[in-house]
């Protein structure tokens, strides 16, 4: 075999090799976002890591998932990686404009050599477009469609092929996929929260002296959570938490509950039990994780005198300690069979001689910010929570 032909051989199986390992890295990709679309839960981190999979498999610097609505029959930016902020937040794409518009209005994949010299898109497309070449997808499922993809910006500054493309219809077939997915499982978890609210309300309506108890605890609980500045993600976990704290007392007998002298040892003591059953009929709803160890432990104090577990100080859930101080408030400002209600002022003072011992301090004092900027008070008829 002459040098030159074995020259050849090489750079065949070179090539050969080079395209294996890059169908083996397709085929690593298309199984992590298949595996993502098997465990959905939160919709937007699982668009998010198949823009920044999508990024990375294209080496590219910019790349979008943009879904329809419907109603308004424009697209919005749902995760993105390689814009600004701002960008993600404003950018609406009537169904026909630009690049995303046009793979809506058509339904078809799309590659673009030259953004500059491409007749469809040169004198309307006001988008940053560095390496000129694009490939854009639609992406549907079970024939219905839902959104775009968009791959730009290639930062080896090669244009875009045909087996990009197809990579990319592949990706928005798995992204789809993931989108329905969601769909379906936001339904399951609406259906089982509101059977779950339903139990709830059912607690607090079977004795007058406790309606809107659970509505007004969740009041306290999202703006001490936002007066401290905590995340949305995590104020909607203290809220459903805050929704559902009471949701034990539903295996707790009403003689006990309405009981209007002093509870013996015993009855105390199932009081004390209502946390854990609370934990036990909710824990097959694992969308709830996050909320049930803030049930569990909402009636734990600050000095480790509390129940059911004894912790302390901030070994108790940050949002345990939040709950804490609304439940008690309200508590203490709602008549019961066994005495009357405190007035603001005296279950505000309460609340101070407190701090440290029953209240975190700093959750504490958040409270007490926020009733001076609400001016919380109730009707006297409707027990309803006015600001």
């Amino acid at each position: 075999m002459s040098l030159n032909s074995l020259e050849v051989k090489i750079s065949e199986l070179e090539e050969q090799i080079a395209r294996k390992n890059r169908q083996i890295q397709e085929l690593e990709l298309m199984h992590k976002i298949s595996k993502e679309a098997a465990g959905v839960i939160h919709l937007n981190k699982s668009l998010q890591l198949i823009a920044n999979e999508a990024c990375d498999a294209f080496k590219a610097g910019i790349g979008s998932i943009l879904l329809i609505d419907l109603e308004l029959e424009e697209l919005v930016i749902k995760a993105a990686r390689g814009l600004d902020e701002a960008v993600i937040r404003e950018t609406r794409v009537k169904v026909g404009e630009r690049v995303s518009g046009w793979v809506a209005e058509f339904r078809e994949p799309l590659l673009v050599v030259d953004i500059e010299k491409d007749q469809r898109f040169a004198k309307r497309s006001n988008e940053k477009y560095f390496n000129k070449s694009l490939i854009a997808a639609p992406i549907f499922c079970l024939g219905q469609f839902m959104g775009v993809i968009n791959i730009n910006n290639k930062k080896t500054k090669e244009v875009f092929t045909e087996h990009d493309l197809d990579l990319l219809v592949a990706i928005a077939e798995q992204a789809g996929i993931i989108i329905n997915n969601a769909d379906n499982y936001k339904k399951l978890q609406n259906l089982y929260m509101d059977t779950v609210s339903a139990l709830t309300e059912a607690i607090d309506t079977r004795d007058h002296y406790t309606k809107n108890h659970s509505e007004h605890v969740t009041q306290y609980a999202v703006d001490i959570a936002r007066e401290l500045g905590l995340s949305e993600e995590r104020i909607s976990i203290l809220r459903d938490a805050a929704k559902l704290h009471d949701i034990g007392k539903i295996g707790v007998h009403d003689y006990i509950l309405m009981k209007p002298g002093k509870l013996t040892n015993e009855e105390w003591e199932e009081i004390k039990l209502h946390a854990l059953k609370g934990v036990k009929i909710l824990q097959p709803l694992t969308f709830l994780n996050g909320s049930i160890d803030i049930i569990r432990s909402h009636h734990e104090r600050y000095d480790g005198q509390g129940y059911p577990d004894g912790r302390k100080g901030e070994d108790i859930p940050f949002e345990a300690r939040i709950m804490a101080v609304a439940d008690s408030f309200d508590a203490m400002t709602t008549e019961r069979p066994y005495r009357k209600a405190l007035t603001t002022k005296e279950a505000l003072d309460e609340i101070v001689r407190e701090k440290g011992s029953q209240f975190d301090p700093d959750i504490a004092d958040a409270f007490l910010r926020c009733v001076s900027k609400k001016n919380y008070s109730f009707s006297q008829e409707s027990t309803d929570l006015k600001e």
